[in-house]
């Protein structure tokens, strides 16, 4: 009898496993808005709203790009982004000017266009549920664009790094909300500590099978 009981739940195991997959593996593209709040080491607290977007290049992988604003109640404001918006229209603008290309002005904007478009980093889904995944993450290739003083304007471009982990719920075929934690650090700038929440909706695989509700 005890062997018969492993047996159907090894059963069910293999039969629900599939199903896991199939909710996040659906996805290609992930697009959504995002808000979050928390506290630098020395405790001045912070708050930035922002946009993400997600693209599966393999099962359970994801390519990160993030936009941001980020406020401090110290004044401090912060552009995120990433590196590529830099990289791409500063290679695009030296090309020109050094004439380099194979085919000149249209390979120099085409590479800076991709270059425009490196993503910023990396998450990894594993899925706990039909409509849960957990993802953790992290961004290797961004810069935030430092406002220091509200007179002067945006005055400092800086290396900016982030990792955290996401909780994501689909609660119909193609819209989600997540939850996160994450820490993140720009230059010389205190080292960030905060979660939030982002509500968003997914474009479908080509192929992926409809998934229920």
């Amino acid at each position: 009898m005890k062997h018969f009981r492993i047996l159907v739940v090894f059963i069910l195991l293999m039969a629900i496993i599939p199903r896991l997959n199939a909710q996040m593996e659906s996805s290609k593209w992930q697009f959504y808005g995002k808000y979050s709040r928390g506290l630098t080491v020395n405790k001045t607290p912070y708050s930035y709203t922002g946009i993400g977007m997600e693209y599966q290049f393999k099962p359970r992988w994801t390519l990160n790009w993030n936009l941001e604003m980020l406020a401090r109640k110290d004044t401090i404001y912060q552009f995120h982004g990433p590196m590529g918006l830099i990289g791409g229209p500063a290679f695009t603008v030296w090309a020109l000017n050094n004439s380099w290309g194979l085919k000149g002005v249209g390979s120099s904007i085409i590479l800076g266009l991709i270059i425009m478009a490196t993503p910023e980093g990396i998450a990894y889904h594993l899925p706990i549920g039909y409509r849960w995944d957990l993802s953790p993450y992290v961004n290797v290739l961004g810069f935030d664009w430092v406002q220091t003083n509200q007179d002067i304007g945006f005055q400092s471009l800086l290396y900016s790094v982030s990792a955290g982990v996401r909780c994501s719920y689909w609660f119909a075929d193609r819209f989600f909300v997540k939850g996160f934690l994450e820490t993140r650090k720009a230059g010389y700038l205190d080292l960030n500590i905060g979660g939030g929440i982002a509500l968003g909706w997914s474009v479908p695989n080509q192929f992926s099978e409809p998934k229920g509700l």
